[in-house]
């Protein structure tokens, strides 16, 4: 039996370090990072870098910004590459992970082992910046996080994307979902910046960036394709944690 997903969410105040300028992420860790990322922009109004984590590595100018680095890492090679390099450079940050790392020179791991690791961790972090900043977003968004009908608001929303259709294409808002689109729906995942749509196609997008999305469908529609839109109406923040929390459903289900 499919367990319920708002038993399995757990949401808590996290210490997050605020004396930093980029935010790393490995394989699977977007929706953290850029959870992360967004929350500071839309409610601390400060602007972070945030960058895949080979760049961080293969980049020496990004090592050059002033203060820490925040990392979100699950693999292993991942972790010892990363630790290996800001050890050598004696630079100082937080790794953040849903799997088994071990800390390295002056740089912190915070484990997070939980069920639905990532999005809860998520989750976490923008309830924490939403508790952190007053303000009319942030309290919309800590009452956006009662999750007692989540199970509901899944299982209806979910039967709007038709997994019979071969691709799905994410809106710029919903892109840091894609890992877990791609490994709970095994389907090819496209984007607003992709190049060749030619198949039929569940093109999902939120509230706020509905117009060129819809303009990709018209495209496909003209090439005599099948296309399912899917609006995801919920807080800009939160829909790619939405979206996730979907994938398992319609994984598990």
């Amino acid at each position: 039996m499919l367990q319920l997903l708002k038993n399995r969410i757990s949401v808590k105040s996290i210490n997050l370090p605020k004396d930093f300028s980029v935010i790393a992420y490995g394989k699977g860790m977007e929706l953290p990072a850029y959870s992360l990322e967004r929350s500071i922009i839309n409610l601390e109004g400060r602007i972070v870098k945030t960058v895949p984590i080979h760049e961080l590595t293969l980049m020496e100018d990004t090592y050059a910004e002033p203060g820490k680095i925040i990392l979100f890492i699950n693999d292993q090679n991942e972790s010892r590459e990363v630790l290996d390099n800001t050890w050598a450079l004696n630079l100082e940050g937080y790794l953040f992970s849903c799997g088994e790392i071990k800390a390295k020179g002056k740089v912190g791991v915070f484990k997070f082992n939980q069920d639905l690791c990532e999005i809860n961790l998520s989750l976490s972090i923008l309830y924490t910046e939403a508790s952190l900043i007053k303000g009319v977003r942030g309290n919309r968004i800590l009452q956006d996080m009662d999750f007692s009908d989540i199970d509901d608001f899944v299982a209806e929303k979910s039967k709007d994307i038709d997994l019979s259709l071969m691709d799905i294409v994410l809106s710029p808002i919903l892109l840091p979902s894609r890992y877990f689109v791609e490994k709970n729906l095994n389907k090819d995942v496209k984007d607003y910046y992709s190049v060749n749509f030619l198949n039929d196609a569940n093109i999902i997008y939120t509230g706020v960036d509905s117009i060129p999305m819809r303009r990709i469908s018209f495209e496909l529609r003209k090439k005599g394709k099948k296309v399912k839109e899917v609006l995801l109406d919920v807080e800009p923040l939160l829909a790619p944690i939405y979206l996730s929390l979907m994938t398992y459903y319609m994984m598990e289900g």
